[in-house]
C-alpha cells in the first residue's frame, strides 16, 4: 500500500522508526499538533528544512504558508539569529499562530504577515536566502515569479507538497474539485524545472518536495 501516492507505508515506517527524534518543548507540540491533524511539515520536510538551515545559514528567511508556525520556530531555534517572515491567511491558524509565537519566540524574531500572499509578496523587498513554500497548492504558478524576485543569489527555496497525494504524477486528481490543483502544480513544476536561473530537484518524499537553489 502506496503513502500518499508516492512512498510505501512500510518504507515510510521504517524511516520514522529510524529516525532520532527531535528534542524539546517544540518536538512535544509538534506532536500534539500531528496529532491533532494540523497540516505542518512531515518530520522528514522538518529535517530537510532543518538541515539546509544549518548548511546554508541564512540571516533572512521567508515563510508563505505558516499554519501555527511550527517550521517558522524551528527555523528560529536552528538559525537563532535569522530575521522570519512568515505569511498566513486562516484566522484560525492566525490565532494559533500568534499564541505559538508569544511562547516561543522570546527573542522577536518571526514577523507574521496576515493575508493573501499572493498580495503580500509583490509588497516585500527580501532579498531572503532561504524561502519555503507551503500554502495554497493552486497558486504556487502565481508565487513563483515573486520567490524569484525576493530569493537571493545562492538561496535555497523549498516547496512542499508539490505531488499532492501523487495525483500530478498521474495526471489526474481524486475528485473533479482537485483537478485545478493538480494542473497547477504539473504548470509549477515545469515552471521551476525550465527555469534556467534555477537548479532543482524533485524529492519523492512525504508529499512531494523540491529542493532549489538559485544561480
Amino acid at each position: 500500500m502506496e503513502k500518499f501516492g508516492i512512498t510505501y507505508d512500510h518504507i515510510t515506517e521504517y524511516l520514522h522508526a529510524l529516525r532520532r527524534e527531535r528534542q524539546g518543548e517544540l518536538a512535544e507540540k509538534e506532536k500534539l499538533w500531528r496529532s491533532a491533524g494540523l497540516p505542518i511539515a512531515e518530520p522528514e520536510v522538518g529535517d530537510l528544512i532543518e538541515i539546509m538551515c544549518r548548511l546554508k545559514q541564512p540571516s533572512k528567511i521567508l515563510e508563505i504558508g505558516a499554519c501555527v508556525c511550527f517550521s517558522a520556530i524551528l527555523m528560529s531555534q536552528t538559525v537563532p539569529d535569522a530575521e522570519i517572515t512568515t505569511i498566513e491567511r486562516n484566522p484560525v491558524m492566525i490565532k494559533d499562530a500568534k499564541e505559538n509565537l508569544e511562547y516561543f519566540d522570546k527573542n522577536k524574531k518571526i514577523t507574521l504577515l496576515e493575508g493573501d500572499a499572493a498580495k503580500i509578496l509583490p509588497e516585500l523587498s527580501g532579498p531572503y536566502d532561504l524561502i519555503f513554500l507551503d500554502a495554497a497548492k493552486g497558486q504556487y504558478p502565481t508565487y513563483f515569479p515573486e520567490i524569484k524576485r525576493l530569493l537571493s543569489s545562492g538561496g535555497i527555496f523549498i516547496s512542499d507538497n508539490v505531488l499532492f497525494n501523487g495525483y500530478v504524477a498521474k495526471g489526474a486528481p481524486d475528485r473533479h474539485r482537485n483537478k485545478t490543483i493538480v494542473v497547477r502544480l504539473d504548470e509549477y513544476l515545469k515552471m521551476l524545472e525550465t527555469d534556467t536561473d534555477f537548479k532543482t530537484v524533485l524529492l519523492p518524499i512525504s508529499d512531494g518536495v523540491t529542493l532549489s537553489i538559485k544561480n
